[in-house]
């Protein structure tokens, strides 16, 4: 519903430059296993650890700088849980 298109990466291999810690809420529910990180003034969602992929991080493509990356290939897929 919200168009998120992102990937995920390994928890590890993610690092967050600056200090935009400071700008930064999380938000749980249910089992805390997600972690859904928003900006405190613009309520935009740049990056989250996802329930089904907690050792990872999903990184939204549209926050990344064009300029840091030449390729991306998008695979289209049904996640829907009933």
């Amino acid at each position: 519903m919200r168009g998120n298109v992102h990937f995920v990466v390994l928890y590890q291999r993610f690092e967050l430059l600056g200090d935009l810690e400071q700008f930064i809420i999380i938000y749980f529910f249910g089992t805390h296993t997600a972690k859904y990180t928003f900006y405190k003034f613009c309520g935009k969602t740049s990056f989250y650890t996802p329930g089904q992929h907690p050792n990872g991080i999903a990184v939204t493509l549209a926050c990344l700088d064009p300029r840091t990356f030449s390729h991306v290939e998008i695979h289209n897929f049904e996640n829907a849980v009933i």
